[in-house]
């Protein structure tokens, strides 16, 4: 096909993150988008732990934070009352993650923050350019785009990545159903700056019988996103105010609130749909065109992000030659089930929250708050909700992509998010397993384990350099000595063990160092070999480790 590699049309934070992913892989690529410029709506407003990690390996995080402001808690009021608060700042959750919080950056923020990234190592957003049509072929894709001037021009690409929204051209140009429905009652947004007793570190959520109101603190002095059920009089209005606001908290929520500006405001009804692929040949779908959420837990911008990222390295190595197409196959594999698991559990939490019907009403006003307030008091129970929020759960064990020797009964398994954790001796002392596995490459761990005596170290981390050296995909491998028992623990090792983890953070292998047989077959499925001779010399290597 033509010299453009990989077409992404959107340039939201899914198309900027595929964007980010494949200029740092070299992949020749263009980026499309109807609107003018980037957004200038806050929108999606929460950018979770796992997320962070993802931001960190394209070496933006500590730019989103900078940008962005700590979540601290969130607090439930049972219709003004305090019932509860569960906080993401302790507990020990930061021994799980560099980022054990959830970070308030507004969509528009985000989006800029991907733009700036992109635009650093050379890439550049195609604005106010429209895909007029779309075909594809079995060995890629012919694309019409009209351009800012109103000109057209055709584009033969090998792939196509749609993450252009809930109304996708791309999409529709599959042939591909949009399966869901549109939740009945209405909701608001507003950014406002408001003035209440309560301070600006914490997600306030007010049950009330009237539905729910969330109050969402943003950066900047006295900011706040506020989220709720619409009462029939202002529905259809096209514009709330600070009196339409202050009104409504003052008839519906039972917390003292003074709103003093309203910024922007948007009244609306919020979908849940997905569709039944999320490839179809050499297109892909990611983000928003291939499924929507409620704004229950702040999911729907998070799960896009990881679309992109997950197919983005993967067709960064393919399209450069160094894996094989069937790597591809893992895409729709992994993220559809989890997007699927993401839509229902927020549809169940937003469904009770907006709910009108009496019995369901008892229940959200009287028992969500006692249960939030038995929850906030168990420091385990605090600690799961976090780990559910944040995505840092997502796992791919039966992904065709991941594969396992031998039995693991404890610790990760492959297809797992790699754990967190810190090396105490040697000279990577102090620093963490994920500063090591930082970037777009793959990374061998070889744990000597804590009977080192039952191997030759020496031998096996030369036998494996020899074998990961065979493949063109880059492959960096480390070694973890056995005096690094906090992380032997972790990651549940106790004999000799190879893990491979890959761009995303999560293990694409595990298995014992003494059966290199095993990593070679994995390897041999997905990567493309080096040389004849290095193949061969390889399989030497591999005679004299068994």
């Amino acid at each position: 096909m033509g010299a453009t590699q990989v077409l992404v049309v959107g340039a939201g934070p899914a198309g900027l993150t595929m964007a980010n992913v494949l200029e740092r892989q070299g992949v020749s690529f263009r980026i499309i988008d109807t609107k003018g410029r980037p957004v200038e709506e806050s929108r999606a407003l929460v950018v979770h732990a796992k997320t962070l990690e993802l931001l960190d390996r394209l070496g933006l995080a500590d730019r989103a934070i900078e940008l962005g402001q700590r979540m601290g808690a969130v607090r439930v009021f049972g219709e003004g009352k305090p019932a509860g608060e569960i906080s993401f700042l302790d507990d020990g959750a930061d021994d799980r993650t560099p980022y054990p919080f959830a970070l308030v950056l507004e969509q528009d923020r985000t989006e800029r923050l991907l733009i700036e990234g992109l635009e650093a190592t050379g890439g550049r957003v195609e604005w106010d350019t429209e895909l007029v049509s779309l075909t594809s072929a079995p060995d890629g894709a012919r694309a019409t785009v009209r351009r800012p001037d109103g000109s057209t021009e055709s584009i033969e690409v090998g792939w196509v990545v749609g993450a252009d929204g809930a109304s996708s051209p791309v999409r529709h140009s599959l042939g591909l159903g949009f399966e869901g429905d549109t939740y009945e009652q209405a909701l608001f947004l507003a950014d406002v700056e408001m003035e209440w007793e309560y301070g600006s570190r914490q997600v306030s959520i007010d049950m009330t019988r009237g539905g729910f109101y969330g109050f969402f603190p943003m950066p900047g002095e006295d900011r706040f996103r506020l989220i709720g059920n619409v009462p029939e009089e202002l529905e259809g209005k096209e514009k709330i105010t600070a009196e339409d606001v202050q009104g409504v908290l003052d008839r519906r929520s039972g917390l003292k609130t003074r709103i003093t500006n309203v910024r922007w405001s948007s009244v609306y009804r919020t979908h849940r749909r997905m569709t039944e692929r999320f490839r179809v040949g050499r297109v892909f779908l990611v983000g928003d065109a291939a499924h929507i959420h409620s704004p229950a837990g702040g999911q729907g911008m998070n799960t896009g992000i990881g679309d992109a990222y997950n197919l983005g390295w993967k067709l960064a190595l393919v399209a450069r030659g160094l894996a094989r197409e069937s790597l591809l196959e893992s895409y729709e594999a992994e993220r559809m089930p989890f997007a699927r698991s993401i839509l229902n559990g927020t549809d169940r939490g937003f469904s009770l929250q907006v709910t009108t019907a009496t019995a369901a009403q008892r229940l959200k006003i009287y028992f969500t708050p006692l249960l939030f307030r038995i929850v906030s008091r168990i420091p385990s129970v605090r600690r799961r909700v976090f780990w559910l929020v944040s995505q840092l759960w997502t796992s791919y064990r039966d992904s065709p992509a991941v594969a396992q020797s031998g039995p693991t009964e404890k610790g990760p398994r492959a297809g797992d998010r790699a754990p967190y954790g810190f090396f105490a001796t040697g000279q990577d002392a102090g620093l963490s397993i994920f500063d090591e596995v930082r970037g777009l490459d793959h990374h061998l761990l070889l744990f000597e384990g804590s009977d080192a005596t039952s191997t030759d170290p020496a031998r096996s981390r030369k036998d494996l350099q020899t074998l990961i050296g065979a493949y063109e995909a880059p492959i960096r491998s480390h070694v973890v000595a056995p005096a690094n028992r906090s992380l032997h623990a972790r990651y549940g090792v106790d004999s000799p063990t190879s893990i491979l983890i890959r761009p995303d953070g999560h293990i694409a292998f595990r298995g014992p160092v003494d059966d290199p047989d095993a990593l070679g077959s994995y390897l041999d499925g997905l990567f493309v070999g080096r040389t004849e001779q290095n193949l061969q010399a390889r399989g030497v290597e591999r005679s004299i480790g068994a």
